[in-house]
């Protein structure tokens, strides 16, 4: 979705388009050099990050050229007393939400762990990535279910919510949406261009030339754009592990397209 961003917003008369283009069509509000800038020092607390988080969103919005869009891993939840996404600093929202049995395969080669033990990290309701000493401070991420559902269930600001495998599948018209929601006026020949600049095939040629930044250094294929499908959850998951996942997650599976998985489930248990 950053990338299709990116894309859309380039000039039709710049054919120069990088992954780093990311960077520049939305920005990370957890780097911890912004939040080392504002306070002044480094080596800061957890409490005192969150403290700094409502001036750090105020100082991208202030800094960076309209519209600003900002990714976040985070959950929608406090910490220390303090929300991690500030209400008033937001318009709205989009939510991109994925099969949570494609994502246990994503999360392993991601973290550089076995399946079980990223199953286990998504029924984890206090996860967090990040932290001290790492480049992006402390990200509250919980469970899947949880994470979900604490952007979708609130009503402080609009949600758009975008299923992953409907972006696959239906790009030009589930993007297109998108900018709907955003106010953006559509521009076909620009979704065209950005559907094209972006097809998995090139991001995954442009990866092996260049790199790409947000590639984990602990992934085990070495690779950010890896197989960019839908349902290989059937190739890569036992019986026992696919049980596992919809017996943590049905409920919210089944507000989605994912109910037919946990409808098959719960016909044969």
């Amino acid at each position: 979705m950053r990338l299709l961003f990116a894309a859309y917003q380039k000039s039709p008369d710049d054919e120069n388009f990088e992954l780093s283009d990311a960077y520049h069509a939305t920005m990370s509000k957890s780097r911890r050099q912004a939040f080392e800038r504002i306070a002044g020092k480094t080596d800061l607390t957890n409490q005192e990050i969150d403290e700094l988080r409502e001036a750090v969103q105020i100082d991208l919005s202030n800094r960076i050229r309209p519209p600003v869009l900002i990714k976040t891993h985070n959950a929608r939840v406090q910490h220390n007393g303090f929300p991690i996404i500030r209400r008033e600093l937001t318009l709205g929202a989009i939510y991109i939400v994925r099969n949570p049995l494609d994502v246990v395969d994503s999360v392993a080669d991601h973290w550089g762990v076995d399946h079980d033990r990223a199953i286990a990290m998504m029924n984890d309701r206090k996860l967090t990535i990040g932290g001290p000493k790492q480049d992006l401070v402390t990200q509250y991420v919980e469970s899947w279910s949880g994470h979900v559902t604490s952007w979708i269930d609130q009503r402080a600001f609009p949600v758009h919510v975008v299923c992953y495998e409907d972006l696959l599948a239906r790009t030009e018209i589930t993007f297109r949406n998108v900018l709907t929601f955003l106010g953006w006026d559509p521009d076909l020949e620009r979704i065209e261009r950005a559907i094209a600049e972006t097809d998995f095939r090139r991001l995954q040629k442009r990866e092996k030339e260049a790199g790409f930044g947000e590639r984990s250094n602990k992934s085990k294929s070495g690779t950010f754009f890896r197989s960019g499908k839908a349902e290989r959850w059937q190739e890569t998951l036992s019986e026992d592990q696919v049980g596992r996942v919809v017996e943590a997650h049905a409920g919210v599976m089944k507000r989605f397209c994912y109910q037919a998985i946990v409808a098959a489930r719960e016909s044969t248990d």
